[in-house]
């Protein structure tokens, strides 16, 4: 892997600005959404492995990281609209995109919104889930910590994020509490337009090669066969690395977004 320049900037959309970090290269980029409540960043190993022969982008997703806080709104049809136009904005036309769990689920929401324009299409822990299994999620991952005026939430968001994988490196741990910290607010809007979603029918409708990714210490994992059940034209990619796999196993993901890029290709 050489020394690849990750740069960071902001594009506009309708109600803010868009943080984000880029890879410049030749040819389309592939398109980064993180989960919540995470930020760019986990996607910044793979987009070094990728290197500048797969330029890419990975936002903040509105609400999220670095990018503007929604006053209102806050669908994922409107979150998805927001990326639209800070793709506009950079100039960027058509593009490869890879959502991770809820960033995964605004990435459905592009594929309807402007299907003309996304080449490939990955989910990294797809959210397809029955009525049942939705209202099981929702119970559990919706609010996982609240603002206290002791500072007890500190502490919850550290711990949280230990089931989920964040403790595999301090480091990791470490960031993804700020961003959990810095997102407190919009972590319940976005998981709650997650569990609202009819994720199948968007998935269904999709027309360009597919790729599912997980782990199978994922929180998702019991619920991937939807994914692979609905979609079994698509390419499954196991990895490592709980819900953390762009940080745990860079090497693994980069390997098969690569693989999957290079299929989509021959296509």
């Amino acid at each position: 892997m050489t020394n690849i320049a990750i740069r960071r900037g902001y594009a506009d959309s309708r109600d803010g600005q868009v943080h984000y970090r880029r890879v410049e290269g030749v040819g389309r980029p592939v398109v980064f959404l993180h989960q919540t409540a995470s930020s760019g960043a986990m996607f910044e190993m793979v987009m070094q492995r990728l290197g500048d022969d797969h330029p890419s982008i990975a936002f903040d997703t509105p609400g999220f990281g670095n990018s503007f806080r929604p006053e209102g709104e806050f669908t994922l049809p409107y979150l998805a609209a927001r990326l639209v136009e800070a793709l506009d904005d950079m100039g960027v036309g058509e593009f490869d995109l890879i959502g991770h769990h809820t960033g995964g689920c605004i990435a459905l929401e592009m594929t309807a919104q402007v299907p003309d324009r996304i080449t490939s299409f990955g989910l990294m822990g797809p959210v397809i889930a029955t009525a049942a299994e939705r209202d099981s999620f929702r119970s559990t991952f919706t609010t996982p910590f609240r603002m206290e005026a002791d500072g007890s939430h500190l502490g919850q968001a550290w711990e949280y994020l230990k089931i989920i994988g964040a403790h595999t490196r301090t480091d990791l741990h470490h960031r993804e509490v700020l961003d959990h910290l810095l997102a407190w607010d919009s972590i319940p809007k976005a998981f709650s337009a997650v569990w609202d979603q009819d994720s199948e029918k968007l998935l269904a409708g999709i027309k360009v090669p597919i790729l599912l990714m997980i782990s199978e210490d994922d929180v998702l994992y019991r619920i991937f066969h939807n994914a692979t059940r609905a979609r079994p034209d698509a390419l499954v990619s196991i990895v490592k690395g709980f819900d953390f796999q762009p940080d745990n196993d860079p090497d693994g993901v980069a390997a098969g977004v690569r693989d999957f890029l290079k299929r989509g290709l021959a296509v």
